[in-house]
């Protein structure tokens, strides 16, 4: 991710409030007004459609939860960044969890060890919440700030060993998730950052995701403008080729003219690959200090109507 913001762990708000709310239930007051014949036309429509059709992707943010959800005016998924050593976020969607140790030590971590006991009572934090949630260990290993931790192959053996360790406990309600950038999976299998390269297999993978992002020209970028789909698809076309789910763990653009237009076609890609992308985070945050120029912040009504219509589209999303 472009940063480490405080703002990732942000507790996320209790049930959606009922001022939330009013939007959706004034619309559907208005649709009951309409005619007898819209009203069946409507009633069969839903009662044939298949169950492949319920909403299945999250839309959320990574950052600022509560102030996008106000400005969008619907409840959004929230994706918290957490350490084995705190507490377990109880109302996170997707939590992202590591630890200061190098991945050798915790592929060595043997029960009865501080280490080992440490991520055991993480895990038990996690089946106590009594869901489903999506993990993901230490993402974007590839990426130069996880140099200090170790190589592929350690993380590989760090991972594998993280997820052992929480089925040891009985935490089975995890939908494992793998969070690499999304330029790893774009760069040649030769790269030592290639995606393939730190891939942990497909008994231990459930969700293949990544952090993506429109750069523009902050932080001394090219300049050009990325579109959603160019740095998607090569993600769901590895998750395609495992049989695994797609998701990123954030995406985000720069400001621009054009970025309400950028989040209605990222809204089009999704509705398109809804078989296999099962959740979008927003990362809503702003620079994250003296030499960041990338602003990440959705601002204007424009590009807040755009990712609300995200949540509104209850065919696909779910929040």
């Amino acid at each position: 991710m472009p940063g480490e913001h405080p703002a990732l762990v942000a507790p996320r708000p209790g049930s959606p409030t009922t001022a939330r709310r009013r939007p959706r239930l004034a619309r559907r007051a208005l649709l009951r007004c309409g005619s007898v014949v819209v009203a069946t036309t409507a009633a069969l429509s839903v009662m044939t459609t298949p169950a492949s059709a319920a909403p299945s992707t999250y839309i959320g943010v990574a950052g600022d939860h509560a102030g996008l959800s106000r400005s969008t005016g619907e409840p959004l998924a929230l994706h918290s960044y957490s350490r084995f050593d705190r507490r377990v976020p109880a109302n996170a969607d997707m939590i992202t969890v590591k630890t200061s140790a190098k991945w050798s030590q915790v592929a060595a971590a043997r029960p009865g060890s501080a280490l080992y006991e440490q991520i055991a009572q993480y895990a038990r934090g996690v089946k106590a919440l009594n869901r489903t949630v999506m993990v993901a260990y230490h993402h974007e290993p590839e990426a130069g700030g996880s140099r200090g931790f170790g190589t592929s192959q350690e993380f590989v053996a760090a991972y594998r060993q993280v997820v052992s360790i929480f089925n040891s406990v009985g935490a089975t309600n995890v939908e494992w998730t793998w969070q690499m950038t999304a330029y790893s999976f774009r760069v040649r299998e030769s790269d030592r950052r290639a995606a393939i390269n730190w891939y942990p297999g497909d008994a231990y993978v459930d969700n293949v995701s990544a952090d993506g992002y429109n750069w523009g020209s902050c932080d001394g970028h090219s300049g050009k403008w990325l579109s959603f789909a160019s740095f998607t698809e090569p993600v769901v076309q590895f998750a395609r080729a495992h049989g695994k789910k797609a998701s990123l763990g954030e995406f985000g653009s720069v400001a621009g003219s054009q970025r309400a237009q950028w989040l209605r076609d990222a809204h089009q890609y999704v509705v398109a690959n809804r078989d296999v992308i099962s959740a979008a985070f927003y990362f809503q945050n702003g620079s994250s200090g003296a030499g960041d120029t990338c602003n990440w912040l959705l601002q204007t009504s424009a590009e807040h109507d755009a990712f609300g219509d995200m949540a509104r589209d209850t065919s696909t999303f779910r929040s």
